[in-house]
């Protein structure tokens, strides 16, 4: 099918442009180490009337900074009167997980505390931010901004539009989507409140064809802060998992850098997408989520991708010729072991011993998707829907190798949120 470019889309109004969070992108916010990570702190504070101005958020700050020099972010200078929040505070209220008139105050919504505490996971955190993100967004765009979407009538799902946009690009082939693509064919489009999906994907292919046929578009980007708030979206969808950055290919800029649709997890893409969770609040997508096993799929399957890395058969066989038992249950059979990373791989991780615990396939995914977690000295603590199916059957405490590092265990107790 083809669809003939006679005139360009027309915005909806002026300044018509996708708002992620802010106009002042910090890309490393929306790495889930950090944006959980810090929510995690903020609940730990919370209720306490200590504000993010406070010298305590300053210290967990600085602590947690110390712990992601890898990720290129200094939060250690986000303290005191201009603190993260103040500057960056849009990255927590965007998706609902701080409340968008705290002034000042660290305080949770109750959707905050539950991601913070575990009740819902990261997994689970990706699938309702991906239904429920709406533009306008009422956490981060002002009134006379909202009332301008409103008068035109518009209401766009961008994180659901993109993954639609895509998925059909990859059953072409062609399953990717770059930055520039989002900004040059899919926002302007999207303006026009166009559905259709495959007008979209042939827009996409004709502009990598054809780029001079697309001159005259509308700039929906016309400053640099605006391309990079474009590509939080597709970062977003990286870092959970949903596309992946082809981090080897050489492009020009950041902007051509291709985000792959991850074809491992379509059919879980698929349920999201749905028309199953239309007009649902987000307890009743979290009831789906849970009752089709959506977003724990999705989470087995991250897992075993991790799971197949080169060198991941090295590590496996390094630590079960070492411990030879699960460090939970005792478990000794070979076939039903697998090799569990303290610290991640993606946070420089080394791949030894001293980084790894044997443990049974069922224990490794509750330990990487934080359903299980285990302190420096041995305390272990089961999240309450892991505990309905576990029972007694986890200790409480354990003793730890002599081999292993408590470094890195003291780094995933204190930041991990599943899934890195």
């Amino acid at each position: 099918m083809t669809y003939q470019i006679k005139t360009p889309p027309s915005l909806p109004f002026p300044g018509y442009k996708w708002k992620w969070a802010t106009t002042t992108c910090t890309e490393s916010l929306n790495d889930p180490v950090i944006l959980l990570g810090v929510l995690r702190k903020m609940r730990k504070l919370e209720n306490t009337g200590l504000k993010y101005s406070s010298p305590q958020f300053s210290m967990e700050l600085i602590k947690l900074s110390e712990d992601i020099a890898d990720c290129g972010l200094s939060l250690e200078t986000r303290g005191g009167d201009r603190n993260l929040i103040r500057n960056s505070g849009q990255y927590w209220k965007a998706l609902g997980l701080i409340p968008s008139n705290s002034r000042g105050l660290i305080e949770l919504t109750d959707f905050g505390r539950k991601v913070a505490d575990g009740d819902i996971s990261q997994g689970e955190f990706a699938a309702l931010s991906i239904r429920s993100f709406k533009l306008p967004n009422p956490y981060t765009s002002s009134t006379d901004e909202q009332s301008l979407w409103k008068k035109a009538q518009l209401e766009i799902q961008p994180l659901m539009l993109i993954l639609s946009i895509a998925k059909a690009l990859s059953s072409d082939g062609a399953g990717w989507i770059t930055p520039k693509e989002l900004a040059k064919i899919v926002i302007p489009l999207a303006g026009t409140k166009e559905t259709n999906v495959e007008k979209y994907e042939y827009h996409i292919i004709d502009f990598r064809e054809n780029p001079d046929n697309y001159s005259n578009w509308p700039d929906c980007t016309p400053s640099a802060n605006d391309m990079r708030m474009v590509r939080e979206y597709l970062l977003f969808l990286d870092n959970y998992g949903y596309l992946i950055c082809d981090v080897n290919e050489k492009t020009p800029t950041r902007f051509d850098k291709r985000f792959l649709y991850n074809k491992d997890i379509d059919a879980e893409i698929t349920d999201i997408l749905s028309d199953t969770f239309s007009g649902l609040s987000s307890d009743g997508m979290l009831a789906i989520l849970r009752n089709q096993r959506i977003a724990s799929g999705i989470d087995s399957k991250r897992i075993e991708s991790n799971n197949n890395r080169p060198d991941q058969a090295a590590f496996r066989r390094q630590v079960l010729d070492t411990c030879k038992r699960c460090v939970i249950t005792n478990a000794a059979m070979p076939e039903i072991l697998q090799a569990a990373h303290i610290k991640p791989h993606k946070y420089n991780g080394p791949e030894s011993v001293e980084n790894g615990f044997a443990m049974r396939m069922d224990i490794h995914k509750l330990y990487d998707t934080n359903h299980l977690r285990i302190s420096p000295d041995g305390v272990v603590e089961v999240s309450d829907r892991a505990r309905m199916d576990y029972g007694m059957t986890i200790p409480p405490r354990i003793v730890i190798p002599d081999i292993i590092n408590r470094e890195y265990l003291r780094w995933r107790w204190d930041n991990y949120v599943g899934l890195c």
